[in-house]
């Protein structure tokens, strides 16, 4: 396995380190996505400069090889280049959906993290990993509790419960102070220093009182899995009956959790979740984009496009739209196909492979520690089975996963570095000359990087003071604003959507509709830009016009009220009686005692 000197891997980890706390902690207010896209940003700009150490260390490192590990994260890498290429929109493949930022770019850049921690972690520093979890804890507690007694310094626009940190919601947010918390109990079980294990009791009770005031079960879901995996390992580590006793005893419990998912049995109240029934109906969808495209999926992040389409008829929410399957799994077979996922799990699967390989070689203390980054991972791991990746929290799941295969990949853990089995003491490693070389490709990485991120940063900033001022300007200044700001970044068809949108508000037409016309010659499936062709000509009474939109949403979301409503307006505009009545059975053969089909027959009769 190829590494990283012991100077260059001291500075490479406190690089992975650094991103991810910046990628946790970043918002930038000034933009229209103040939470995903900085988050995206700074990721993709210091994973870049961590690549150039890479490759200079690659090609450094003449007749060494790379481990099965690192050969998975390059195939993993390669596999999303290739589903973004062959995905239809390509724009939405790299920099993914809209506030959401899941694309190929970001999984990339995740990879590139895990790849340097496998180069630069090992079993003398791994624990350095506990720390930066604890510092990212303590200031998102902090954090939590600023929003709790209402002194948030940001005025957020929330939809949900008010405490939702840097993440912008709660369940993000629960689910990354759950994992913190598991590393507060890391360090209660293993610090020597009582003042230290005072301090680490103290913050893990602020942390439990954040996740309740949180409100939302992955949090807590996420901590009870690691706490319970920690307990029990040092129970087996105090007395092997004890151990067995707590495994057996933790096998009992999780019968009626598992039910209690699923709305069923005593621990189903204080478990079951009515969100979760939803999320049932994006993993259905989920599966049947991957039964119609198996190869490379519908697309990478082009889940929300498709939807609709895939969507199971019966609904929790009629007519609830989504852009993710909220299952990581799902969401990457359902839009990358077998091309992805299966390097994917494969990763998942030498990672877990290796994690209990380095668990069992470890011994005493040692062995705990280990034991309590498993945790972690596994912790980060279920997480991403019920929720979307969102890269404040997805960052620590890669780098912890990169640091248990550096950790498993040492001859023997603990054991000091310079070190043989023997005890002797090994060459050092001479200097390697390419250390002059690499922060020189480093920058140059972060400079390739920025090509295409300035100009999203920039439209984002334009998106958002469009948003804010409409006083002050004229009727031409504001949609000549408005047409400088779409060309930014002309293929960004979600923007440019919502671009379109504020042009309509201000009834400019002509660039509304210019806007609108753009978006669908890149984008036919696009929800918004079909959605907002079809309001731009109601609005000016061209109901003919505004038909071929309508139809085309008919064919990509059918299980939409809403559209069949207006279908049946516009054909009664234009007096098309037989039509109106013919979609107006639809909609009543469909959602029978519906609003909308009310609303359709009065329509009708009217």
């Amino acid at each position: 396995m190829i590494r990283f000197d012991e100077k260059q891997a001291a500075q490479v980890r406190n690089l992975v380190l650094l991103t991810g706390i910046v990628t946790t902690l970043i918002v930038w207010t000034s933009l229209a996505d103040p939470i995903n896209f900085p988050k995206m940003f700074m990721l993709s700009i210091f994973s870049a400069w961590i690549l150039g150490l890479v490759i200079t260390r690659l090609i450094s490192a003449k007749g060494r090889r790379l481990s099965v590990g690192q050969w998975a994260l390059l195939c993993f890498a390669l596999s999303l280049i290739l589903a973004g290429f062959l995905t239809d929109v390509k724009y939405t493949a790299f920099f993914g959906a809209i506030q959401r930022n899941d694309g190929a770019f970001s999984y990339i850049a995740l990879a590139i993290l895990s790849f340097a921690a496998m180069m630069s972690f090992g079993p003398t520093n791994f624990r350095q990993l506990r720390w930066w979890i604890l510092a990212v804890g303590s200031i998102l507690t902090a954090y939590g509790f600023l929003q709790t007694f209402g002194h948030d310094p940001f005025k957020w626009v929330l939809l949900y419960n008010h405490v939702v940190g840097t993440l912008g919601n709660p369940d993000f947010f629960s689910g990354i102070v759950g994992v913190a918390a598991i590393a507060s109990v890391w360090l209660v079980l293993v610090e020597e220093q009582i003042q230290i294990r005072v301090a680490g009791l103290f913050l893990l009770l602020c942390e439990l009182f954040i996740l309740k005031r949180c409100g939302s079960i992955q949090g807590i879901a996420a901590f009870s899995i690691g706490l319970v995996i920690l307990l029990v390992a040092k129970l087996w580590q105090r007395r092997r009956e004890f151990g067995i006793g707590a495994t057996v005893v933790v096998g009992l419990v999780s019968i009626p959790v598992a039910l209690g998912l699923l709305d069923k049995g005593p621990m189903a109240h204080f478990i079951y979740r009515s969100s979760f029934q939803s999320r049932v109906d994006y993993w259905h969808a989920a599966l049947g984009m991957f039964e119609a495209h198996p190869f490379a999926g519908v697309g990478l992040d082009r889940f929300g496009q498709y939807y609709g389409q895939y969507a199971p008829q019966i609904q929790v929410v009629q007519g609830q739209p989504s852009d993710n399957a909220h299952n990581v799994f799902l969401q990457l077979l359902a839009t990358g196909g077998l091309l992805v996922i299966v390097p994917y799990l494969f990763l998942l699967s030498l990672i877990f492979i290796a994690a209990i390989r380095a668990i069992k070689n470890a011994t005493g203390s040692e062995r705990i520690d280990t034991v309590a980054l498993f945790s972690i991972w596994l912790s980060l791991l279920f997480i991403s089975a019920i929720s979307i990746d969102n890269l404040g929290v997805a960052v620590w799941f890669w780098i912890a996963g990169g640091a248990l295969y550096g950790v498993s990949k040492h001859s023997g853990v603990g054991k000091a570095v310079g070190k043989s089995k023997s005890g002797k003491t090994s060459k050092r490693v001479a200097a390697d000359n390419s250390n002059l070389l690499a922060p020189i490709v480093a920058f140059g990485m972060s400079i390739v990087m920025l090509v295409p991120m300035v100009p999203a940063w920039r439209s984002s900033s334009m998106l958002l003071a469009l948003q804010r001022q409409r006083t002050g300007w004229t009727a031409a200044q504001y949609v000549d604003a408005i047409t400088k700001a779409a060309n930014v970044q002309p293929r960004n068809v979600q923007v440019r959507a919502q671009f379109a949108d504020i042009a309509l508000r201000v009834s400019a037409f002509t660039t509304g509709i210019s806007l609108i016309e753009s978006i669908n010659r890149e984008d036919r499936r696009s929800i918004d830009g079909n959605t907002l062709g079809a309001i731009a000509y109601e609005l000016t009474k061209k109901y003919e016009s505004a038909l071929p939109y309508r139809l085309r949403l008919l064919q990509i979301d059918p299980w939409s009220t809403r559209n069949m409503l207006q279908l049946v307006t516009d054909y009664v505009a234009l007096k098309d009686m037989a039509k109106a009545r013919e979609m107006s059975s639809r909609l009543l053969k469909l959602y029978p005692n519906s609003p909308d089909a009310k609303s359709a027959e009065t329509l009708i009769k009217g």
